[in-house]
């Protein structure tokens, strides 16, 4: 489980995409940062060196990402841990809730005729009710994880 700090929304959105459990909010500061970390066993990616330091000083487990590029902090982080065992696609881009296999009744509204018409699966978000099924943007992206070595 990870919490991405601020400067970090895209990685957290790869993160989910990965399959990982990945908290992500622009706007809590930085001592609410730390007690939610603590208080839920996540590991703090940061690239403040500030929010580090005081994250070790305060026991939270955490790990510092020098670029600002997110291919290469997900090739950074990948050194230090394994980011390949993952259950990819499993989880909301937006709100890092797991999906759930979507009805019929659900998605009708939701997703265009061809896609209905040309895909199998759906599933949805608990939370915000977003669709995804496994369309070209998902083997774009299977693509780039494989490039990345991930």
């Amino acid at each position: 489980m990870f919490f991405a700090d601020r400067m970090l929304g895209k990685l957290a959105k790869k993160l989910r995409l990965l399959g990982f459990d990945t908290a992500y909010a622009s706007d809590m500061d930085e001592e609410d940062i730390l007690e939610f970390c603590k208080e839920t066993n996540r590991v703090l990616i940061t690239r403040d060196r500030g929010l580090l330091r005081k994250a070790v000083e305060r026991g939270v487990r955490c790990y510092y990402v020098s670029s600002d590029d997110w291919r290469e902090q997900l090739m950074e982080l990948s050194k230090k841990m394994d980011l390949k065992n993952s259950r990819r696609m499993s989880r909301c881009s937006l709100c890092n809730v797991e999906l759930v296999k979507a009805s019929e009744d659900e998605i009708k509204m939701k997703v265009p005729l061809y896609v209905q018409q040309t895909q199998d699966e759906f599933y949805s978000c608990p939370a915000c009710g977003r669709v995804y099924w496994a369309g070209s943007h998902v083997e774009h992206a299977e693509a780039l994880f494989r490039r990345l070595g991930l």
